[in-house]
């Protein structure tokens, strides 16, 4: 018999530049929060001795930033009227700027960039973001001038900040909900219940389903209905 609490079993871990932020269980009751920092460098705040409750302090503000972002990404909430403003354009100053389309890959792409660089205990450049991107799409067809344009946008809607007077920016708490809640929506429910709106499957349905599958398969069935009522073909 293995007794699970000598091991450590890593379940998150996440890169920002020579500092590593993991999260590990510690047999079956304990999560760990860890940051590492490769190079003091990193936390720019000096190398010297006499800075080191500085340091300390840096990295337990990392610490405390990546789990209000991780309570924000798990509470997600949506506006009523946040799906009908997102897209529609907005004005900074002289300046017109489009809106957030969560339909075109792309702005799926930079939102998501976003959430995984919210930890980031000094905020992200557009330099970040396309670098993020670029690893999902191609680095010669989205580079930072697309990123600092796209951030502009995220900028013009409130969801994205800059931190203070520098080139990093930063995502809000309620902005994190919020981002949160549109992808989940439009991947977890929206997306999969559409999928299986037309006919049923044929055959018997498992014995043991896990309660998503039948919250899917429920609401499938009712948006049956209610497009037959309509009138519209699934």
């Amino acid at each position: 018999m293995v007794d699970a609490s000598h091991y450590d079993v890593t379940v998150f871990k996440v890169h920002f530049g020579r500092l590593t932020l993991k999260v590990y269980d510690k047999g079956a009751r304990v999560l760990r929060i860890e940051v590492i920092a490769h190079s003091v460098k990193e936390l720019r705040c000096g190398k010297r001795l006499e800075k080191l409750p500085i340091m300390l302090a840096t990295l337990q503000r990392m610490v405390i930033d990546f789990l209000n972002v991780m309570q924000a990404a798990h509470c997600g909430a949506l506006d009523p009227a946040a799906l009908d403003t997102l897209p529609q354009p907005t004005q900074r100053g002289t300046r017109r700027l489009a809106g957030i389309d969560l339909q075109k890959p792309r702005m799926r792409a930079v939102v998501e960039a976003l959430l995984s660089l919210a930890p980031a205990p000094n905020g992200f450049t557009a330099g970040d973001v396309a670098a993020k991107i670029g690893d999902r799409l191609s680095p010669t067809t989205y580079t930072p001038r697309h990123a600092a344009y796209d951030l502009r946008k995220l900028r013009g809607k409130e969801l994205v900040t800059r931190v203070g007077t520098t080139r990093r920016y930063r995502l809000a708490p309620l902005a994190i909900r919020t981002l949160v809640a549109l992808l989940i929506l439009r991947e977890k429910i929206i997306k999969p219940v559409l999928a299986g709106a037309g006919k049923p499957k044929p055959g018997r349905p498992p014995k043991r389903a896990h309660p998503l599958d039948v919250h899917y398969a429920n609401l499938q069935r009712e948006l049956r209905h209610t497009l037959d009522t309509l009138g519209v073909a699934a």
